[in-house]
C-alpha cells in the first residue's frame, strides 16, 4: 500500500535523488532498499534478481516477494518499479519518456497533495520540517513527504504499453490494518485513516488512467510461489546458454513430459550429448519452464526426481484480473 516511510529531511532528499525522475530497467533505484539501514525494523527485506530487468528487485515483505515473482513471470512485463514514490506535486505519467509509449498521449498525475485536498484529508498528508539554516525564520517550513507504493508494473499488450499499480498485503483483511501505526507500536489502529490512504493511492493513479489492484498474497498458491522462486533463480544462467543447447534440451524434456518419466531419467544422457554438467541440465529444465517454452503444472512441486505434470491451468490466465488495464 502507499505508505510514508521513516520521515526525515535527509530521507526525503535521498528519495528525491533516486526517484526524480525514476530510471528505467537497470537504472531504476527504489526509494527504499532491502538493507538493514533502510528497511523498516519489522519488515522481512529481500531481493530477487531479474535478468530481464537487469537488477535486483528490493522487497520489504514476503507478500511483496510472492507478488513480485508472479509479476516477473508474465512475459508482457517489460519493467517493474518497486518502493516507488507517489509524487506530492503534479508530475508526468509513469510511462512518460519510455520508447514503448512515445506515440501515446499520456495524462499527467495531479500529485498526492491535490488528491488529499480533493478528498478533504490534506491535514493527514505526511510532512517533514525543513531544518535548513536559510529557512529557519520562515513561517512555512514544512515540506510534503511522499507516500511510497509497493509495485508498479509496466506491461504491453496489443493496444500498447500501460501500467498497473499493485498494493500488496498478506491477506485481504490486512487492507484495513494501518501498517504505519503498527511500525510505531501504536495499537490504537485507525481503520478509517488506513482506508483513506488506500483511496488516496487509488485516486492518485486513477488520475493517470492507471488501475490499482489490491493484491492479497494468500490468493497466490504456495506451490506456485515455491516453484517461481526456484525457476527465477536460473533465469540468468539459462539466458546465457547457447540456443542450440537450449533447443535440444527442450525437446528432450517435452518427450519425458509426454511419457511420464522424471527429468532425472534423461539427465545422465543429456550431460553426455550436450557436454554439460548435471546442474546445467537442471538450469535448462527450469529456464525452459520459466520462459514458458515447457508448459507444466506449476501448482504442484517441480522436482527433478518426480514426473512433470502437464499444465492444467495457465497461471497467467488464473491471475489475469491482476494484470488487466
Amino acid at each position: 500500500m502507499a505508505r510514508s516511510s521513516l520521515r526525515s529531511l535527509s530521507r526525503l532528499q535521498a528519495i528525491e535523488r533516486r526517484q526524480c525522475p525514476p530510471g528505467w530497467g537497470s537504472e531504476y533505484v527504489p526509494s527504499m532498499r532491502a538493507t538493514r539501514d533502510e528497511a523498516p525494523k519489522i519488515s522481512r527485506p529481500s531481493t530477487v534478481y531479474s535478468d530481464k530487468i537487469g537488477r535486483d528487485i528490493h522487497l520489504m515483505s514476503l507478500p511483496e516477494r510472492a507478488a513480485c515473482l508472479l509479476a516477473l513471470y508474465n512475459p508482457r512485463l517489460f519493467d517493474l518499479h518497486e518502493q516507488h514514490m507517489l509524487s506530492p506535486y503534479p508530475t508526468e505519467h509513469p510511462l512518460a519518456g519510455h520508447t514503448l509509449a512515445k506515440s501515446q498521449q499520456l495524462p499527467r498525475l495531479a500529485g498526492t497533495i491535490a488528491v488529499a485536498d480533493r478528498m478533504n484529508m490534506i491535514g493527514k498528508h505526511p510532512t517533514v520540517w525543513d531544518t535548513d539554516e536559510a529557512h529557519r525564520n520562515e513561517d512555512s517550513n514544512r515540506i510534503p513527504f511522499p507516500y511510497i507504493g509497493d509495485l508498479l508494473l509496466f506491461l504491453a499488450d496489443t493496444q500498447g504499453a500501460y501500467c498497473v499499480n499493485w498494493t500488496v498485503k498478506k491477506n485481504a483483511a490486512q487492507f484495513g490494518t494501518p501498517a504505519a501505526s503498527m511500525r510505531r507500536g501504536d495499537t490504537r489502529f485507525n481503520k478509517s485513516s488506513d482506508d483513506s490512504r488506500h483511496r488516496l493511492e487509488e485516486q492518485y493513479f486513477a488520475d493517470g488512467g492507471i488501475r490499482t489492484v489490491r493484491v492479497s498474497a494468500e490468493e497466490i498458491d504456495a506451490n506456485l510461489i515455491a516453484n517461481l522462486t526456484l525457476l527465477v533463480s536460473r533465469e540468468s544462467a539459462y539466458r546465457g546458454m547457447a540456443g542450440h543447447i537450449r533447443e535440444t534440451a527442450l525437446q528432450a524434456y517435452k518427450e519425458i513430459l509426454e511419457s511420464g518419466l522424471p527429468p532425472i531419467s534423461v539427465i545422465a544422457e543429456m550431460t553426455r550429448i550436450l557436454d554439460c554438467s548435471r546442474n546445467d541440465c537442471l538450469t535448462l529444465l527450469y529456464g525452459a519452464i520459466w520462459n514458458r517454452d515447457l508448459r507444466v503444472d506449476l501448482y504442484v512441486p517441480v522436482l527433478p526426481d518426480r514426473p512433470l505434470r502437464r499444465e492444467r491451468s495457465d497461471v497467467l490466465t488464473d491471475y489475469r484480473h491482476w494484470f488487466a488495464r
